[in-house]
């Protein structure tokens, strides 16, 4: 079973922790690989290769995307790491043309067989490198303003019909794999603590309870029935679960599990976790639906004595250029709570709400503090716009645009096909030049690339090795 970490909401696992403020907690996790299926394409006076990238869960389960974030780096050097997230915490969430973006990716390869692409867009002989190069350029334009041209005629054509009048742009944003929000809540022994909100494309949902009281403490529903083992889908949207603690029960902790096999589905956008040199990469889409099993979890805190009670979590807010932190106060005194530069008094059982500004593509990092020795850091990049570089980290070296010694060798991995394709062939080949292993940028940022094998055509497949220092840029991320 993949058990992906609580990457993706602001978690209270132990004071002075450091988290992310993005989506709410959970979701899928995944490392890129360096192969991508594609062709070159004409980009504003220049040409790059684009297609699909494969990112790969720590199980091995392999996940298709394509590229929402023309201008900004992958960073393979450091083996990126991606976290699912809503759109909202992503460029999508002001960009009137997303519905397009999801008509193409439920329309077009590998969601769709290269069979019924090549009926609907009266395009034959499409190879999946065709159909790939084809459908990338299509999405560039309507993720990032780009008039992106495929060398290849028959990808030229696919791109044309998929940015066409066929193009209703009727999909909403997918729902999430899984995930329960917030991560952590806080209360008084005698009451209910939460709500915790479950979201899921699952059929089914098993939820455990572990810690302190394990026995007596229970997860109940909306309706106040315990909740026993799992929870069967359809799971509506925020489907609200408590912790209920009996009176009595010295202070404790316990933290609530959900697990569950689900389809992680197209369009669900993926982000990625700032690196250890503080930089991070471009942010991907989900090229077709892919079963994974997927966990997440949240934590509960409860007291018995008078005092102030604080919990906080945080959630980056493209709309309004900023973190949003939310700090709760559950217990009967009165709190002054900074967070970050700012004051706020939080009244017993109120919540206050405080917004973070944060600079585009920045690194952020502040904590939030109170009574009791209350701590809580709140770390990640706010990733929202297109056509802005990224801010280099400063513990980044200068890039100076000369190719990066070629690794030898085949690929990594073979890219993953659609339903009933055949797997293109790899081989090691020569290597090209520093511009054949591009997927998008600008020239105002150089490429530190070379390519780490060749083009190889097989049943009309082709597969580009990728080894190079950076392309495009992404979004927010946890470091624990």
């Amino acid at each position: 079973m993949l058990t992906t970490s609580v990457v993706l909401g602001g978690g209270l696992f132990a004071a002075g922790a450091a988290a992310a403020a993005g989506s709410p907690t959970s979701g899928v996790t995944a490392e890129v690989q360096n192969e991508i299926l594609g062709e070159k394409i004409d980009v504003g006076g220049r040409t790059v290769n684009g297609g699909l990238f494969t990112l790969q869960t720590s199980a091995g389960e392999k996940l298709r995307t394509y590229c929402i974030d023309f201008d900004n780096p992958v960073y393979l050097d450091s083996g990126a790491k991606y976290h699912e997230a809503d759109w909202s915490a992503s460029s999508l969430n002001s960009n009137a043309n997303a519905a397009k973006i999801r008509w193409i990716l439920d329309n077009s390869f590998p969601q769709a067989s290269l069979a019924s692409l090549a009926t609907n867009s009266h395009v034959e002989g499409l190879t999946e490198a065709d159909a790939a190069a084809g459908t990338q350029a299509a999405i560039w334009k309507f993720s990032d303003n780009k008039t992106a041209v495929p060398q290849n005629d028959k990808a030229k054509r696919l791109r044309d019909y998929l940015v066409g009048d066929a193009n209703k742009g009727v999909a909403a944003e997918p729902k999430p794999s899984l995930t329960l929000s917030p991560d952590s809540a806080s209360g008084k022994s005698g009451g209910k603590l939460g709500p915790f909100l479950l979201n899921s494309s699952a059929n089914e949902v098993k939820l455990t309870v572990t810690g302190d009281a394990a026995d007596k403490v229970k997860l109940l529903d909306k309706d106040g029935k315990p909740v026993n083992g799992s929870l069967a889908g359809p799971i509506a949207k925020d489907t609200p679960l408590f912790l209920d603690v009996p009176a009595g029960t010295p202070d404790g902790k316990a933290a609530i599990s959900a697990a569950a096999e689900a389809n992680v589905l197209s369009g669900r956008v993926f982000m990625s976790k700032v690196d250890a040199k503080g930089r991070h990469s471009q942010t991907m889409i989900l090229a077709g639906s892919t079963k994974v099993n997927v966990a997440a979890g949240a934590k509960a805190t409860w007291k018995q004595g008078k005092g102030a009670l604080i919990d906080s979590t945080a959630k980056e807010e493209c709309a309004a250029g900023g973190v949003r932190v939310s700090v709760t106060n559950t217990g009967d005194e009165a709190a002054t709570v900074t967070v970050g530069k700012q004051q706020v008094a939080v009244q017993p059982g109120k919540t206050e709400s405080v917004l973070v500004k944060v600079e585009e593509k920045t690194a952020y990092d502040f904590t939030v503090t109170g009574p009791n020795g209350y701590s809580k850091q709140f770390t990640g990049v706010l990733d929202c716009k297109v056509g802005v570089t990224p801010t280099p980290a400063p513990s980044a070296p200068a890039e100076t645009g000369t190719p990066s010694a070629t690794p030898s060798g085949t690929p990594s991995g073979t890219p993953s096909t659609g339903a009933g394709q055949p797997a293109p062939s790899t081989t090691s080949a020569a290597p090209g030049t520093g511009g054949l292993a591009q997927t998008g940028g600008n020239d105002s940022t150089p490429i530190l690339a070379a390519v780490a094998g060749g083009l190889v055509v097989a049943g009309g497949a082709a597969v580009f090795v990728l080894r190079r220092r950076g392309r495009h840029g992404g979004g927010a991320t946890r470091t624990a």
